[in-house]
């Protein structure tokens, strides 16, 4: 006697036997023709090729996700206009970009906020611009999906504005690679700022910034065009204490100092201020009131772990303009 499982074993592996041998690239690039091409749906084209409908559908995602597939929408209309109003208007923002809140997946809200900001960057960047960049999970994703994708090219000149830090120090996530990979998608320059992010002391602090190099970085970062910072939360941030740029107490001193996230290592209370401790004076970086100056400032964060940050970025008056989600947005407008 058969069991129901054994039957479902059965055509699982006969499917699987009648799907065509290709190159994993040829088999993407024959789904994603059908599917956006010739407009079949997932079923469709699963049924065309031999294929298991949630195999066409994960080959769909990835086309997108490497740049086989590039869609181009011949139009600025925004799905969230009147949202998107509503926020400039309540908090003084010359733009908001809002894109949609998924599940709760974490690196899907990363990726649509990060393409939020590279159609904002895309948009604004002009020759002999200089952008100041901060220390940012989302922004380094931007970074990456602009240099997969962007054909702008600009002489825009792509600076750190806060230092470095020891793990990963070269990859995206850090303003070294975030601003490397900037300046190669659209063809300008990058300036990095040679230094840790924290040091030992506010004495080792001085005298870095007291150097040439350092200082003529910082000078630079100071008289940016636009700066591209994101927000970390209490939980949801790049972890310095981890690190070992902060001891585990000084983290929870700063907490019970009224903390509630920071911007490009700079740490601030609920209204957007700079809570007064001693991690203040070692951080290589611009300071809230420099970054305040900087006429264009983009900030990008969402979710739920960190409207409480975002709120008080908006308190602040720290960004000019916001990338963020549906949900945080709604929830921003609803508890201002």
């Amino acid at each position: 006697m058969v069991r129901d499982g054994d039957e479902i074993e059965e055509r699982v592996s006969d499917r699987k036997a009648r799907e065509p041998r290709l190159e994993a690239a040829d088999l993407v690039a024959r789904v994603a023709r059908l599917h956006f091409e010739f407009g079949l749906t997932h079923q469709e084209t699963a049924d065309s090729l031999g294929l298991s409908r949630v195999k066409v559908t994960r080959m769909v995602k990835q086309a997108r996700q490497s740049g086989l597939v590039k869609i181009t929408i011949a139009s600025d209309a925004s799905p969230y206009a009147e949202l998107e109003q509503e926020m400039m208007e309540r908090f003084g923002l010359t733009e908001v970009i809002v894109v949609p809140s998924p599940s709760a997946d974490a690196a899907n809200l990363r990726s649509l906020l990060a393409l939020g900001t590279v159609s904002y960057i895309t948009r604004i960047l002009r020759d002999d611009m200089t952008v100041a960049v901060g220390l940012s999970r989302t922004i380094g994703e931007a970074a990456r999906l602009a240099a997969a994708d962007t054909q702008v090219r600009r002489s825009t000149a792509f600076v750190s504005l806060v230092g470095s830090l020891r793990e990963g120090g070269a990859g995206s996530d850090s303003p070294f690679g975030a601003s490397a990979m900037l300046a190669q998608a659209f063809g300008g320059s990058v300036e990095h700022l040679h230094a840790p992010i924290i040091v030992r002391s506010e004495a080792v602090a001085l005298e870095l910034m007291r150097d040439p190099a350092i200082a003529q970085s910082l000078e630079r970062a100071a008289k940016a065009d636009v700066l591209l910072a994101g927000v970390g939360g209490r939980v949801d941030r790049i972890d310095l204490s981890g690190q070992g740029y902060l001891e585990p107490h000084e983290w929870e001193e700063l907490g019970a100092a009224g903390m509630v996230g920071d911007m490009c290592a700079r740490y601030f209370d609920k209204d957007g201020r700079t809570v007064q401790h001693d991690v203040g004076s070692r951080v290589i970086g611009l300071t809230l009131e420099q970054l305040q100056k900087i006429p264009t400032r983009l900030i990008v964060a969402g979710g739920a772990s960190k409207r409480v940050a975002v709120r008080a970025v908006l308190r602040g008056h720290l960004a000019t303009v916001l990338v963020t989600d549906f949900k945080t947005a709604q929830d921003l407008l609803k508890k201002a």
